[in-house]
């Protein structure tokens, strides 16, 4: 499996070097609607969003021990 992975990678490589190649020199690469297309609020929220989710079974069972020891 690891020397399929490793194939497709280079293949992939040699397409983009291919490509690269191909592409007249006076085009240049536009990444703005990219870009333009993420903000800081997003990456933000994304961010925040993996915060929560590692944090959350933590938090969960604290909490539980916490409600199940005032019954103790």
């Amino acid at each position: 499996m690891k020397n399929i992975k490793r194939i497709v990678a280079v293949l992939f490589a040699a397409l983009a070097l291919t490509l690269a190649a191909v592409t007249p020199a006076s085009a240049a690469l536009d990444f703005t609607p990219l870009t333009g297309a993420v903000d800081a609020v997003t990456i933000v929220a994304a961010l925040a969003a993996i915060a929560a989710l590692k944090m959350l079974p933590g938090v969960a069972k604290w909490g539980f021990n916490k409600v199940i020891g005032w019954f103790n």
